[in-house]
């Protein structure tokens, strides 16, 4: 469920099941800067924790961000 959707600024989601309850459901948000010829992207996960070397939550965030740059740097 999106919470906060401000274009090329801001966007905060629910993660999880879209059947969760908004209360105690993990939030992402992702904070977009303009720095010139590129933006910069603050990534935060609220409600859950993760550690590197879990094989799921940092890692699986931290792998999809990985991909979304090499991505971005191909275009």
């Amino acid at each position: 469920m999106f919470l906060d959707v401000i274009p090329f600024e801001r966007l905060v989601f629910t993660w999880g099941s879209p059947y969760d309850p908004v209360e105690g459901t993990p939030v992402v948000t992702l904070t977009l800067t303009a720095q010139g010829e590129r933006t910069e992207m603050i990534f935060h996960l609220r409600g859950f924790a993760g550690h590197p070397g879990d094989q799921y939550v940092y890692d699986g965030w931290s792998g999809t961000l990985d991909n979304l740059a090499t991505h971005l740097r191909d275009q």
